[in-house]
Parts: C-alpha cells; structure tokens; sequence
C-alpha cells in the first residue's frame, strides 16, 4: 500500500503566491494601456491622485485639478482637459462629464457629451466643447467640420469651421417637435429644408410648401419615423406650419447640396402635397413640449443656437499656447 505524501507550505509562502496571483488578475482585468495623460500639475486618474503624468487603461477616469492636462492615445488621438474638468476615456471615445475639452481625433473617435456625441466630419477637423453649469452643451469647430449625433445616432447639427453652437438635449428627446429654418429646396423629386442654425438637411412633407421652392422659411412640425429618401437628410418632417421669412436667397444652398431652387417640370406637385395625412397628425406641433420663445432650431430633440461671440465665446484652454511638460515617471 502506498502512501501519498502532502507537502505544507509554510504560511508565508502561500501568502506570497496568493499576492502574485491577485497581481497577475488586475494586471489582465485592466487590459494593456491605451495611451498617456501629462498635466503639469497635480491630477486624478482611476480616483489616484498623480504628479506629472500617468498610463490610461480603457475606461479610465481622469479628473484635472488646477492645471490642464493633454491627453495622448496609442491611436493617434490627442485631447485636452481644462482645469477642473472629469472625463472617462475609452479607446474610440471620451466622455466628458465635467469642464472643457478640446479633440484633434481621427475618424472613428468621438466626444460623448450630455447624451450628444461629437465626431469629425473631416479629416483636418478640431474640437472645443464645453458643458455650463445647467444642460447646454457649446460645441465649437476650431478647423475642418464636426458631426454632432443625438443619442439614438440622428445627426443633428453640422458645425464648419470657425462657427459655435450652444446645444441643449431636450427632456422629450427624439419626440419632441422640429422648429427649423432655412432654404426650401427640391431634390430627387422631395422638398427638403437646409437648416440655417444647424446646416442640417431635413425632407419635408406637407400641404402649402412647393410654393415657397427657393425662398427662406421657418417650418414647424414633427418627425413622423419613415426613413428619408433623400441620401443626406438627417430625418423625415410632417411640416405643421410653415412661414415665409425672404424671398429666393438660396442659389449658394441649393449648389452645395445639389438641390433646385424651382419645381421640377414631374414630380414637383406631388411631392408638395404627399403624406397629408402626416401633417395632419402633426398639426399644434408648433407650441408642443420641446419648442420654446427664443429657440433657434429644435432638430431631433436637441435645442440648437449659434453661441454669441463664436468660437471666441467657447475659449482657449489653460496653457494651450505651452504643452505641458512629460514628466519621468
């Protein structure tokens, strides 16, 4: 008969391996490093207080203090953080929940701001976006062009350079009614809206409209859910009203989206007139939730206005004209 003999570690040993076993785990949960964050001053990053810089892992939270801070992903993306600002950053978006950023991101990256997100439009594109003290949200376009998105992936703002919006999600959300204003424009058979505020395209349906092709107007309505059959249009409106604002005006619009300024000699009428019963169901629209005195554009349930004083208004950040220096780890 044999006997099996059972070798017992000394106490100290098992607590040894235990600890490197507890190492090896948090090593692998928190995934290889996604990039770098340097301030030159004191920082949070994962609720640790750091000097100098410190390694991002994906979903790392980073919390500037008095200083700002640059952020630098292994992708090539490059942010900053004003001072007093918190943000969760991921390897295809950051998450500001607090402060001021600024992005110089490729394609495929985007800033996710109070249910908004914020991507480039162009290659060459810079961001400044910024949250205030209530719930707008300032999105500036430093160079090349932005793509604002709301939360169920509708654009609703496209931002060129040089320009600022003040953008505010409203509490009805995608429901809430469409206040737009721009160049009533025909395209592939459709009447569509350039919005002035947002440059957004909208498809128009409704009564009273193909007679206003080629001037400005302001339209109110809702969105009735059919997918537009007009490539770039954002989302499909059930037009409850429309007023006159200027006569023609819209040659410039009409080139840049490829559209006309008259009715087409087929199709013209009946694109004026079709989904009447959609306009029906959206009568009253004009003095629904989400639409206030003084909005400039409510375009799928985001509150659009330009920013008084542009990109001015938005601001540099703390130190931007001297990068931070990388400080030894």
């Amino acid at each position: 008969m044999s006997t099996k003999r059972i070798t017992l570690l000394p106490a100290s040993a098992a607590v040894l391996i235990v600890l490197m076993m507890g190492a090896v785990c948090c090593v692998w949960a928190s995934g290889p490093a996604i990039g770098m964050v340097t301030a030159s001053g004191n920082l949070q990053v994962d609720h640790a207080r750091v000097a100098g810089n410190g390694t991002l892992f994906d979903g790392s939270v980073i919390q500037t203090e008095r200083a700002s801070s640059r952020i630098q992903l292994n992708n090539g993306v490059q942010m900053r953080l004003s001072a007093d600002s918190r943000a969760t950053v991921f390897q295809r978006r950051l998450v500001l929940e607090e402060g001021q950023s600024e992005m110089t991101a490729p394609a495929g990256f985007e800033v996710e701001a109070r249910s908004l997100h914020i991507s480039a439009a162009t290659t060459d594109a810079s961001a400044r976006i910024r949250l205030d003290a209530q719930r707008r949200v300032m999105v500036a376009a430093v160079r090349g062009a932005l793509r604002v998105s709301n939360a169920s992936g509708m654009i609703v703002a496209r931002i060129e350079a040089g320009d600022a919006l003040d953008l505010e999600p409203q509490t009805a959300g995608a429901t809430a009614a469409t206040q737009a204003s721009g160049c009533l424009l025909q395209k592939g058979g459709r009447l569509i809206l350039v919005d002035r505020t947002t440059n957004v395209v909208l498809e128009l349906q409704g009564t009273d409209l193909s007679n206003n092709i080629g001037n400005r107007v302001e339209v109110t309505g809702r969105a009735n859910g059919a997918k537009p059959a007009v490539a770039d249009a954002s989302q499909v409106i059930a037009v409850a009203g429309v007023k006159l604002v200027a006569k023609g005006g819209c040659s410039a619009i009409a080139k840049k989206v490829g559209a006309a300024t008259a009715v087409a000699a087929a199709g013209g009428a009946a694109a004026g007139t079709a989904a009447a019963a959609g306009t029906a169901a959206a009568a009253g629209a004009a003095t629904a939730a989400g639409v206030s005195v003084g909005t400039v554009a409510v375009i799928g349930g985001v509150a659009a206005a330009a920013t008084v004083g542009g990109l001015a208004a938005v601001g540099d950040l703390p130190g931007q004209s001297a990068p931070p220096p990388t400080a030894s780890r």
